[in-house]
């Protein structure tokens, strides 16, 4: 083999290596972000879920929920 053609290969190998390790850290990256994104779904879920018992509550004539307007409306 010569050497012109090794170091081609070797160049190659190279870009391929950093690519590599460029798209390990974006797939990290990324899962964290589905990570934080997933948890806030759930808590958003979970506070939704609680709005809707209480409004149920409220219907059924268990107890008052009071859900005022902010000031500036």
């Amino acid at each position: 083999m010569s050497d012109q053609r090794l170091d081609a290969l070797e160049e190659k190998l190279a870009y391929l290596e950093a690519s590599n390790a460029e798209m390990s850290e974006e797939i990290f990256r990324q899962q964290q972000e589905i990570s934080a994104l997933t948890k806030a779904h759930h808590q958003l879920l979970g506070r939704l879920q609680n709005l809707e018992d209480a409004e149920a509550d409220t219907a059924n004539g268990i107890g008052a929920v009071s859900i005022e307007k902010p000031p500036h409306y």
